[in-house]
């Protein structure tokens, strides 16, 4: 009778020993993807893009128009993954619209550091891709 006794709680110990242990690696793996995102905040295009967002956003004529360029922006993405083609109209708005913002160094700066930090996501996201090719290829 003991001797079960011993066995079941050895094997209960080892059923929890897998499972803490489990449960740390999934703990690293989170504890690693909140290292990214955090070190990815501290890169200098993230501070530089967040600083002039800031300053813009302070600007208060210069960032409604930003956001009224990026609202028509995402809604013209969104029509072209829909359509597959653009309205000729609302490219020429945005373009008209782009070549105005630009026109502030403030604004102009953000925009590049906007797309410095996308390549980077885009890198970070082919990395992951690469990663789990033999999950997603069949």
């Amino acid at each position: 009778m003991q001797f079960i006794f011993i066995c079941l709680f050895l094997n209960i110990n080892v059923i929890y020993f897998v499972l803490i242990k489990e449960l740390v690696i999934s703990m690293n793996f989170y504890d690693k993807i909140n290292d990214l995102t955090s070190r990815f905040k501290q890169t200098e295009e993230y501070k530089k893009f967040m600083m002039l967002k800031n300053k813009i956003k302070e600007e208060n004529v210069h960032y409604e128009k930003l956001k009224e360029f990026k609202e028509k922006q995402a809604k013209q993405q969104v029509q072209y993954m829909e359509n597959g083609k653009v309205d000729e109209a609302t490219q020429k708005e945005l373009e008209n619209l782009y070549s105005i913002l630009i026109q502030n160094e403030d604004i102009r700066t953000m925009l590049e550091q906007e797309m410095k930090l996308n390549i980077m996501l885009a890198d970070m996201q082919k990395a992951l891709g690469n990663a789990i090719k033999e999950i997603v290829e069949f």
